[in-house]
């Protein structure tokens, strides 16, 4: 009788690591508006919903707390920053008050896939936790976040790598949504996506009592912001609407990196003064067309 070969059983290679977002940090100087900088924002909180949508300074400081806090988020469960870096170039501390004030009271929605479990689920939290600020004009504002929220941080795998600089450029709250939102997709080499009307804005934070007709919407939400993402980033962005019968139910968001020679030309505009910026830009708008 013939001997039996021996077989080695295969080695079970354990999986890849996956990079989480906590795994990529902040870099440069993205707290301070004359140099350049770049945010990590988990898709979690790029994708949100807010119940208590924010304004632009509102926005602009949440990006800026969690910035500060990001490399060492994991580690450390209380952060603190001076009001004067927060502040910038404004001399008032009256309007970092109202956002600090704004943040706390905010409520979002945000969806998240259960590592236990693979569910899908939508964890409504507020964005900022417990915080102290102190009286003095150049104190110190002391933050924390939600435990649930870190949570779900912890275990981000997909983010947007925001530049700073090109974030303080932008005027409305609405440009930078829709640049974080293109930022985290373009992560993952997409080049577009197509959100129902509700879903888009939900995600640019419009509130759900403005701009209910579509007109508006597109009127004074996409177009402006369309404008200031392809006059002022590295990416050319279109928006086409899905109809069904005369009713926009989608739009389809396309994007691509610019070529150099308009990244330059980019650049060149946001290192201009923002008076004037409005008509410069005007005669090349890229807004949605209608067939």
């Amino acid at each position: 009788m013939t001997a039996s070969p021996h077989i080695t059983p295969p080695t079970t290679q354990p999986p890849p690591h996956s990079l989480r977002s906590l795994d990529v940090k902040v870099s440069g100087h993205p707290l301070d508006q004359g140099h350049v900088g770049h945010f990590i924002k988990p898709s979690e909180l790029v994708d949100l919903v807010e119940i208590t949508p924010l304004n632009r300074n509102d926005l602009i400081l949440y990006n800026q707390l969690l910035a500060h806090a990001w490399n060492t988020i994991q580690d450390e469960k209380i952060f603190r920053i001076r009001k004067s870096v927060l502040r910038g170039t404004h001399e008032s501390n009256d309007r970092l008050n109202q956002s600090y004030d704004n943040i706390m009271d905010a409520k979002a929605k945000i969806r998240y896939r259960d590592k236990v479990t693979g569910r899908s689920k939508t964890l409504r939290v507020h964005l900022i936790g417990a915080n102290i600020t102190d009286d003095e004009a150049d104190g110190y504002f002391t933050y924390t976040f939600p435990p649930e929220l870190l949570t779900i941080l912890e275990n981000s795998e997909v983010w947007a790598k925001l530049a700073s600089h090109i974030m303080y450029s932008l005027r409305s709250k609405y440009s930078i949504r829709l640049y974080e939102l293109i930022e985290r997709r373009a992560g993952l080499r997409k080049q577009h996506e197509q959100f129902s009307v509700a879903q888009l804005r939900d995600m640019l934070g419009v509130p759900k009592d403005k701009l209910p007709r579509f007109a508006d919407f597109n009127r004074h939400c996409l177009k402006p912001a369309l404008a200031e993402i392809n006059q002022l980033t590295n990416y050319a962005v279109q928006m086409a609407p899905v109809k069904d019968g005369r009713a926009v139910v989608s739009i389809l968001v396309t994007w691509h990196p610019k070529d150099p020679e308009a990244i330059r030309a980019a650049h060149d505009e946001r290192e201009r003064a923002r008076e004037g910026r409005a008509a410069r830009r005007s005669h090349r708008l890229e807004a949605i067309v209608y067939d």
